[in-house]
């Protein structure tokens, strides 16, 4: 029976610039997107454009996280996530270099074969068992992803406190001034970078039965009982600094002042059940109530919240936590829990 983790959350985030785009010049822009939101006045659909975190920036600090988990439990990680470069053989010359073939990809040329190189990949990698991979052999060997993200966006409740605002910038180096005959380089540079403010939420999910098993022309494990339970809870201990903000760029000069305000988490069998998003402070009410009707569908699922920020509309026999700690050491025990049914 399918096993599936869902989760949003809310944070209070001032002057980030944790995904930017591109450089014009000197001016370095912020990642926006258009969103379609309802405008009461008008009682008509809006076009917002408003920064956002793209999904492949919160991806991409989540596997990094993973590999970390996973190295400290001494489970096997290869040596390019290792180090955050995260090709996953999507570059045929890895598996030269790694010797999973002797003269080239062209050698994976059955379904057989493939199915080989995908239980050696899962084996060897728990990024890229959890992550996912497509490496371009005759016959492609295509993993999907276990674990889904979207884009971090304004929540649209509170959408009338983001905004983007460019911040000016000198590098001054006095010695280097009146000098720019002697060597192209200034003693003065501006430069602006964009920063974004506002209430974001987020969400991800994971697929939990998946993980240590081949999916692509047999479905079968890969790793034993006991490492595959590490590995899940690998791939759950690697959610909570993505909640706490830890990833995208700019971070050693534009860390920027995070505060998670709420979130909420199911866990539970039979489908692929996602919590509603944190849009609106009632999402933890809209989650238990959908919770419910799932039972009818075949679903059982249980819910966990936490909340800081005030207004936020719950149910009594939600489980709450005093800090997202608690919640997600709550988190883990539930998985565990279920792990063992």
């Amino acid at each position: 029976m399918l096993s599936w983790l869902s989760l949003s959350w809310r944070a209070h985030i001032n002057i980030e610039a944790l995904n930017m785009a591109e450089s014009v010049g000197y001016y370095t822009k912020h990642r926006r997107a258009p969103i379609a939101i309802y405008d009461e006045e008008e009682r008509k659909y809006v076009l917002r454009y408003v920064p956002v975190i793209s999904g492949e920036c919160l991806g991409h600090g989540y596997q990094l996280w993973l590999a970390y988990e996973a190295k400290r439990e001494g489970l096997n990680v290869c040596s390019l996530c290792e180090r955050g470069e995260l090709v996953k053989h999507g570059a045929r010359i890895t598996l030269v270099d790694e010797k999973l073939v002797t003269k080239g990809p062209e050698e994976i040329d059955s379904p057989e074969r493939a199915q080989r190189l995908e239980e050696q990949l899962i084996r060897g990698c728990v990024v890229e068992d959890v992550s996912g991979f497509l490496v371009p052999t005759r016959v492609p060997v295509k993993r999907t992803s276990r674990f889904y993200v979207g884009y971090m966006l304004p929540a649209i409740e509170d959408i009338s406190v983001t905004t983007l605002e460019p911040q000016f910038h000198v590098r001054h180096a006095p010695s280097l001034v009146g000098r720019e005959t002697e060597m192209p380089e200034s003693g003065q540079a501006i430069y602006y970078v964009e920063t974004g403010t506002g209430i974001f939420t987020a969400s991800f999910s994971l697929d939990i039965d998946g993980i240590g098993y081949t999916s692509m022309y047999e479905i079968k494990p890969v790793v034993d009982k006991e490492e595959r339970v590490k590995r899940v809870l690998c791939a759950v201990k690697a959610i909570y600094p993505i909640i706490l903000g830890k990833f995208g760029a700019k971070r050693t000069r534009f860390d920027p002042d995070y505060e998670i305000l709420s979130a909420v988490a199911s866990i539970g069998k039979g489908l692929p059940f996602n919590v509603t998003p944190g849009h609106y402070r009632n999402y933890i009410l809209k989650t238990v109530k959908r919770v419910r009707k799932t039972k009818d569908l075949g679903g059982d699922f249980k819910v966990l919240a936490y909340i800081a920020e005030r207004d936020v509309e719950i149910s009594k026999d939600v489980e709450t936590t005093d800090t997202v700690e608690d919640f997600i050491t709550r988190l883990i025990l539930e998985v565990e829990n279920l792990l063992k049914k």
